[in-house]
């Protein structure tokens, strides 16, 4: 059986009215900002001031209610609200709703850790500047939830990543008197419950976070909704964030959503090259009264918790991947200045291993988006369709992440432990766990896909070009469900994502949007000769190897005799390739004739 992923939750919402009234139960629109208030609440804005739409909702969104007053109301609609037509009129004297109450704001941190460019971050710093004479405050909220992210199969180095980055963050919200409020969820239906408390303990009457587009993530959120719309004088608002575009600007012609990478990408450039909103950074947030500190001394005081331990070298990982928002700003301009026109030629060669990684930190939103892409942009004479190959081809891989993020909300069975291509699931894989086994530990006797998987097991990271020869080698040279490979990957990657990481697995399956053709399988012999030619990357993660020659260290097994090869206490090739592609291709036709 393949293993569990995600649980069922909710189908991929349609488009649905941008304002919500609090009995509204379901999640926010794709690609829309929502407010959850009292029926009746207007505008949550300072009296006669007036206030730019922010990033991530559409040029004159509107937050609150109609203006008090005469206004026209249909026939229907009005019997539906229960009042009378007047005689001879289509209008009604609506009495002035009461004024909102604001209290305290919080700020719900998620996959979000960073101060800068955070859009829901900065609009809960706006709110909570408003009637600052009043000694309003804004709160931080972050809540682990070991048993959700268990269920996800989130990477136990990665979580690491997140409690060092969540400590950088508090340092930083400390400056600003912003008190972080750190709580554990024993199971996932606590987060609810925790999200609620807080708002009560803390006078909160707005809520802000940035939108989470999988389908776990969007019916806990939903749910979170529903719970804070029974607290009158409650308010929850939500943005579009994680995306460059968001997604409910990115549609065909016809209103659907888009199925073809290309089709997808043309519409995403034309854009973010004609309209600078998409690229429009948030300021950072402002600072709490000093009195914060007085009256909420002991929030300060809340420390970072330690979580269960990887099995990575901890003085490698603090190398590898420091944590902090100045760590990545520093990282990003070092690729920009030094090595992204230089992309299109060097990001498959394995002799150029990147070991100021930038994926950890984007996947876990202490960079996002938006910044990458403008960064590129800037060093590119302000364009992104026209320009150098490097940069072109950089912000092409950022396309890709947001495309499989979309594909994940458009068609959520991918979600739920599913095979886009529904046929597909029809396909009769191994269940030989010894040679799965072989492949985790990399043990297989192909040396690329060894070092891959030791590169893995060792440092939490594996080079992308390598990610895919070891997962098509498994799928079709091992004949083992790819939902096994998807799922090892997330438990061992710094950077897993988990649209990224699916997509990248179905297409290597031949099961995926745009999914590589089952014909065409990797050699991996050719692939270890084209991309690491001298054999150093071979040599560095299977040391039993490192005194071959270049010829040689690709395939011992054939280029050596039987006596030396026995002597590299190296495993022979568990499978022959030409009979296992054979045997793959010979399974996926007799699925496709059954279609």
């Amino acid at each position: 059986m393949p293993p569990k992923k995600r649980p069922a939750g909710e189908e991929a919402n349609g488009e649905e009215a941008r304002k919500r009234p609090a009995t509204t139960t379901g999640g926010a629109a794709p690609g829309k900002s929502v407010s959850i208030t009292t029926p009746g609440a207007p505008a949550a804005t300072k009296p006669g001031a007036a206030r730019p739409s922010p990033a991530g909702m559409r040029p004159g969104a509107v937050r609150g209610t109609p203006k008090p007053g005469v206004r026209k109301v249909g026939a229907t609609a009005l019997a539906s609200r229960g009042g009378t037509r007047l005689p001879g009129t289509a209008t009604v004297k609506k009495e002035a709703p009461p004024p909102v109450v604001s209290k305290n704001t919080l700020m719900w941190f998620r996959n979000d850790l960073r101060m800068q460019d955070n859009r829901a971050l900065i609009e809960a710093s706006k709110r909570a500047q408003i009637d600052q004479e009043k000694r309003k405050y804004l709160f931080g909220l972050y809540i682990i939830s070991e048993k959700e992210w268990a269920s996800h199969d989130e990477a136990p180095i990665k979580i690491d990543f997140w409690m060092r980055n969540l400590e950088k963050l508090r340092e930083s919200l400390r400056k600003l008197n912003i008190p972080l409020i750190i709580k554990r969820a024993g199971t996932k239906a606590e987060v609810v419950g925790l999200v609620e408390s807080t708002v009560k303990d803390h006078g909160v009457s707005h809520v802000f976070w940035n939108a989470e587009y999988l389908v776990d993530e969007k019916t806990r959120d939903a749910k979170v909704k529903e719970t804070l719309a029974k607290l009158p004088g409650t308010y929850v608002e939500e943005f579009d964030d994680q995306l460059v575009v968001p997604p409910a600007d990115m549609k065909t012609k016809i209103g659907e959503y888009f199925t073809s990478f290309t089709a997808f990408s043309t519409t995403w450039h034309n854009l973010v090259e004609t309209n600078p909103k998409f690229l429009k950074f948030s300021e950072s947030p402002s600072a709490n009264p000093d009195t914060a500190q007085q009256l909420y001394g002991g929030l300060f005081n809340i420390t970072v918790p330690s979580l269960p331990q990887h099995t990575v070298d901890e003085e490698d990982v603090e190398r590898l991947y420091p944590a902090g928002e100045d760590i990545a700003h520093k990282r990003l301009e070092a690729f920009i200045q030094e090595k992204v026109k230089r992309y299109d030629i060097t990001r498959d060669c394995l002799q150029e291993q990147d070991h100021q990684s930038l994926s950890p930190y984007i996947v876990s939103g202490v960079l996002s988006s938006r910044q990458c892409v403008a960064a590129a942009r800037a060093v590119n004479n302000n364009k992104i369709i026209v320009g150098n190959n490097g940069v072109k081809a950089w912000i092409k891989e950022l396309v890709w992440r947001d495309f499989y993020r979309y594909i994940a909300l458009a068609f959520p069975q991918v979600c739920k432990n599913h095979a886009y291509i529904a046929f597909t699931e029809n396909l009769r894989y191994s269940n030989d766990d010894r040679k799965f086994q072989m492949w985790c530990q990399g043990k297989t006797g192909y040396p690329i896909v060894d070092a891959g998987m030791r590169q893995l097991n060792a440092t939490g990271y594996m080079h992308n070009r390598v990610r895919n020869i070891a997962a098509c080698f498994l799928v079709k040279d091992l004949l083992i469900n790819w939902q096994k490979g998807e799922r090892y990957f997330m438990s061992n990657l710094i950077d897993g994502d988990f649209p990224v990481n699916n997509g990248n697995w179905q297409w290597c399956a031949s099961t995926g949007v745009e999914g590589q053709p089952y014909f065409r399988i990797l050699n991996p012999l050719t692939q270890s000769q084209k991309f690491d030619p001298s054999g150093d990357y071979i040599r560095q993660w299977v040391p039993e190897l490192r005194n071959l020659s270049d010829k040689q260290v690709h395939d011992p097994y054939h280029t050596m005799s039987a006596k030396d090869f026995g002597k590299l206490a190296y495993p022979k090739p568990i499978v022959d390739h030409a009979e296992a592609k054979k045997k793959y291709v010979d399974e996926f036709k007799r699925v496709l004739a059954q279609k």
